[in-house]
């Protein structure tokens, strides 16, 4: 296999937007990525996908692209609702395994996909390529040290309106529609990536479509441990935001586009009294950086930063989220100490 050379050959499930847009050109940029296959449902689009970006060869079906001995590791952005089970039909292929977030629609499917990950000796991780720019680590480094004082709440949001066709799967409960899971996710992560903890619990509202049931506006208070709060909102009703603040005993910090830092330059802003500071960050190219450590991960050359138990953990936040939603109280999450040996 070319794992051995030094290369990942990946496949790609599905001729999703986000694959074409992202994924594939982060491939073609990396260092360490092949695109060795693409399937589809339709024969013919996933032909003309593979003749205008090079892949080696194209799939009539995703069964035949995940049995294909080719193909090293498996780029998962179908719908939500089938994150699971292809992943996990993947990995019992041999297969690692980089899905879309949410990697799945509840904490059991997790658990379920990590334990695949586990029994069959792959890597499982969850497509938050937000995390792999830069200026995620300069936030992170500045509050380790110090910038803002103690870190007592996040204010995340991650809002736009979202205007396709009634047929999109995301207009969908049942598919894992709604604005908690497509951009709600993010606010979670990002609240737990900066707090360092878990949450203890949640207390949830959204606005649901009275026509499709999903959530087009969901706003979300989690507590953490030492008394400390994450403020999530999402929406596919609101004008567009990507947003985090985090706000210290002694200031605060600032990411503008803290979800979508695409191809141009952004920048860290710490405010402390009257004093702001500024940490430009060129622009950067999250899902090559996220694609390359993945496969720096498969050739045993690093460990995977995010493993596959963190997925679990967020999911676990937004099954509370919708709990809370339904039954219109405060949520508790119970503690989560991931089983030993299932941490993939």
């Amino acid at each position: 296999m070319t794992v051995a050379a030094g290369k990942i050959n990946w496949g790609i499930l599905g001729c999703a937007g986000i694959a074409e847009k992202a994924f594939i050109p982060a491939v073609l940029e990396s260092r360490n990525g092949v695109l060795a296959a693409i399937a589809s449902r339709d024969e013919a689009r996933a032909a003309d996908c593979a003749r205008r970006f090079g892949f080696l060869k194209f799939r009539r079906t995703y069964q035949e692209l995940v049995d294909d001995p080719a193909v090293d590791a498996v780029y998962n952005p179908l719908p939500n609702d089938q994150h699971a089970e292809w992943s996990i039909r993947a990995m019992r292929a041999g297969k690692h395994v980089l899905c879309e977030k949410p990697m799945a629609l509840n904490a059991p499917e997790a658990r379920a996909m990590i334990r695949a990950a586990a029994t069959n000796g792959v890597l499982l991780m969850e497509g938050f390529m937000y995390k792999f720019h830069p200026q995620i680590a300069k936030a992170l480094e500045l509050i380790s040290a110090g910038a803002i004082g103690e870190p007592r709440s996040v204010h995340s949001s991650f809002t736009f309106r979202f205007e396709r066709d009634g047929s999109n799967y995301r207009w969908f409960p049942a598919r894992g529609g709604g604005a908690l899971y497509d951009v709600g996710c993010y606010t979670i992560s990002i609240a737990r990536l900066v707090l360092g903890a878990e949450p203890l619990a949640v207390s949830a509202a959204a606005h649901i479509d009275p026509a499709t049931g999903v959530d087009l506006t969901t706003a979300a208070l989690l507590e953490f441990p030492g008394a400390r709060f994450g403020l999530c909102e999402s929406s596919f009703e609101t004008c567009f935001q990507s947003r985090l603040l985090v706000v210290g005993a002694d200031g605060t910090l600032r990411l503008e586009r803290a979800f979508s830092a695409k191809d141009f330059d952004v920048a860290v802003e710490v405010v402390r009294g009257d004093a702001v500071e500024t940490a430009p960050i060129r622009k950067a190219h999250m899902f090559t950086l996220m694609v390359e450590h993945f496969g720096q991960a498969v050739l045993g050359q690093a460990p995977l930063r995010f493993p596959a138990s963190d997925a679990w953990n967020n999911i676990r936040a937004i099954d509370a989220c919708f709990e809370s939603i339904r039954t219109g109280g405060r949520v508790a999450i119970p503690d989560s100490i991931f089983p030993k040996g299932e941490n993939a």
